[in-house]
């Protein structure tokens, strides 16, 4: 597996050993093959003298520097242009845990348009987001190769990823990438939760961004709210599942 996400780093002493901790622990992980990091020029500088370059899977790290953070378009076609990889698009503070006889899990997605959209735990191992799921979803894994002919095919439909340009921690972005995938690229998603862990590595609280006004760009609900007037509605509920 490869993983895709951003690393940043924060102000707040707590928050930044949470998002070094993430890492080393994705980082050590036998099933993750490169972790492909989206980072700033000037978070790359003390990426470069930190202790990651002293661990032993260092090399796994490739960094790709961009001087903001990255829209969802920008993650699909970076994975896109790798070839026949397993990919996985996560949040900065996500652990992917899988056992061991698992693994083979990811041959239900080669050469496959099917989309594992994933339900978290949180740190202590609770799982809210799995006993009282109400659509959030923090990592993204598919087929890279089936993403590009899926990609190419949307363009030549005049199909554009407008409709999920917004970056990661943008509030309700999971809505609209579930209305995406299935009614624009023709993908079948499922939410395998139960076998492949998300470890959410949050316990400071901390963020970056605050919405303030500013409502979610979207849901997901069975049926509209009545009393809902901002964001998109969607309707299909990607539920925790075993396969």
């Amino acid at each position: 597996m490869i993983i895709v996400c951003s690393f940043y780093y924060s102000s707040n002493k707590n928050r930044q050993q949470e998002l070094e901790y993430t890492l080393m622990q994705n980082l050590n992980k036998e099933f993750v093959d490169e972790i492909h990091l989206f980072i700033e020029e000037k978070d790359y500088e003390l990426f470069c003298r930190s202790n990651f370059v002293q661990n032993d899977n260092y090399h796994k790290i490739h960094c790709v520097k961009k001087n903001n953070q990255p829209t969802y378009p920008d993650l699909l076609n970076y994975c896109s242009t790798m070839k026949n990889k397993i990919c996985c698009i996560c949040n900065s503070d996500i652990e992917i845990s899988i056992d061991k006889n698992e693994e083979n899990i990811f041959n239900n997605l080669h050469n496959n348009p099917t989309l594992f959209l994933l339900s978290r735990h949180e740190y202590d191992m609770s799982s809210p987001q799995i006993t009282n799921y109400q659509g959030s979803h923090d990592a993204l894994i598919f087929h890279s190769d089936t993403l590009l002919n899926a990609l190419l095919n949307a363009l030549n439909n005049n199909i554009d990823l407008s409709f999920i340009n917004y970056i990661q921690n943008t509030s309700g972005i999971e809505a609209l990438l579930i209305i995406f995938f299935i009614e624009k690229l023709n993908y079948k998603l499922l939410n395998p939760c139960l076998q492949i862990k998300l470890i959410h590595h949050h316990k400071s609280n901390i963020r970056l961004w605050n919405t303030g006004n500013k409502n979610p760009v979207g849901y997901s609900s069975p049926h509209r709210l009545p009393h809902v007037n901002w964001g998109v509605h969607c309707k299909y509920m990607i539920h925790p599942c075993k396969l």
